[in-house]
């Protein structure tokens, strides 16, 4: 009976050795916790721990996307993170990407300066080259609806309900 228990007591011995043999090595890394203040054109807009490792801090991307107004769809079967505006603006690249008929050229002889064309037809051209983060402006478009525009950390964004009223696409 001894010798029974002794040799299932190896074999177990020698099948969890195996197992542990065969299963990867983590590697361990020092980082360490801090708190900071993240300020987005002189606001406060998140106080929270960061992890600090090599130098590079490192922010859950939901906090992240929060800072910049977007919130954060985890599509599992994709494996994939989607973004989208939270709040009621849209940038003028989602304004284009909306609207298969609408699209949108970059002066080169002015930057920040931008001419949207629904077909061969001019719908609005947009001048923000004089235009400071946090500053806002209008354009008229070719139907006479006004649309209001600001920049905000060097994105250039169109009023969702405007550009509705327009009759654009906002998705």
């Amino acid at each position: 009976m001894k010798k029974i228990v002794l040799v299932i007591a190896a074999c177990a011995l020698l099948g969890s050795a195996s197992v542990a043999a065969a299963a990867p090595t983590a590697k361990a890394v020092k980082a360490t916790i801090k708190y900071f203040n993240f300020v987005v054109n002189g606001q406060t807009k998140l106080t929270a721990d960061a992890l600090v490792f090599n130098g590079a801090t490192y922010v859950p991307i939901r906090d992240a996307a929060s800072l910049f107004n977007y919130e954060t769809t985890y599509h599992a079967a994709t494996k994939s993170i989607s973004f989208s505006s939270k709040n009621d603006w849209i940038t003028l690249s989602e304004l284009v990407a909306s609207n298969a008929r609408l699209s949108a050229s970059q002066s080169d002889d002015t930057p920040n300066v931008y001419v949207i064309r629904a077909g061969n037809e001019i719908a609005f051209s947009l001048n923000t080259s004089t235009l400071k983060d946090g500053e806002f402006t209008s354009v008229i478009t070719n139907g006479s609806h006004l649309i209001s525009v600001k920049k905000e950390l060097g994105s250039v964004l169109l009023s969702k309900k405007d550009v509705i009223a327009a009759g654009y696409i906002v998705q």
